[in-house]
């Protein structure tokens, strides 16, 4: 994706899958919005061609994918376990599963994470990842990293995806690991109702940034949501 402001390319931009426990409560205000920028469901699931350098698309391709697990309860409140595959080269990745949920006002907050789809879930303070009206350009969004601390988030701006299957996607774009965009490592294009339309890795690294497009998404026509 080619930012307007920043003139860079972006990618537009968890254990037992357990059912919830007793008497969980939703998240906070309400029932999740059916329209939020991240879509939780048990079973959905995104999947991505990566390419390798920039720009994109480049010369070959992999594959990676995102999707919801399962369930868990964390402080009473019912949590999707997102599993996000994170590549690091076309031969190399990890996967970390964040506990997220949506609220009435279709906000994505994060409540913990998951070593591994078994493990007992890690809580954090629940803190807002994805907001649905993120306001200004350069408003930060960190939330709390996995092994501590605090992961820097930044709302860049409105934007447009590289051309997909789909089409060219509208998108919220957000970057992790600075505030600044020209440090970031990581970044990620939002579209309502959709999710995560294309990522950015090793983002400000020409040679070894990856570039991952959307390529299937939760039947966004069959649910009859709109492409934006």
């Amino acid at each position: 994706m080619v930012l307007t402001v920043y003139v860079l390319v972006l990618a537009a931009c968890g254990g037992g899958a357990a059912g919830p426990g007793p008497g969980p409560t939703p998240p906070p205000g309400g029932s999740p919005s059916p329209q939020p920028y991240l879509p939780l469901a048990v079973g959905e699931t995104w999947t991505y061609a990566c390419y390798l350098g920039t720009p994109a698309p480049g010369a070959s391709t992999f594959p990676k994918t995102n999707s919801v697990l399962g369930t868990t309860t964390v402080g009473g409140t019912l949590v999707y376990e997102y599993a996000e595959q994170i590549p690091s080269s076309p031969t190399k990745s990890a996967t970390q599963i964040q506990l997220l949920a949506n609220d009435a006002n279709q906000n994505t907050l994060i409540y913990g994470y998951m070593a591994n789809p078994t493990a007992t879930p890690q809580a954090v303070a629940p803190t807002l990842i994805v907001p649905a009206s993120p306001g200004p350009s350069n408003k930060p969004y960190d939330y709390p990293s996995e092994q501590g601390g605090l992961i820097s988030r930044v709302f860049c701006c409105r934007g447009v995806t590289n051309p997909t299957k789909f089409g060219v996607f509208q998108v919220n774009e957000f970057f992790d690991g600075s505030h600044v965009v020209s440090s970031a490592t990581d970044g990620y294009g939002y579209a309502r109702g959709l999710g995560v339309m294309e990522e950015d890795h090793n983002f400000n690294n020409a040679a070894t940034r990856i570039d991952c497009i959307v390529t299937a998404t939760p039947a966004p026509i069959a649910q009859g949501r709109v492409l934006m």
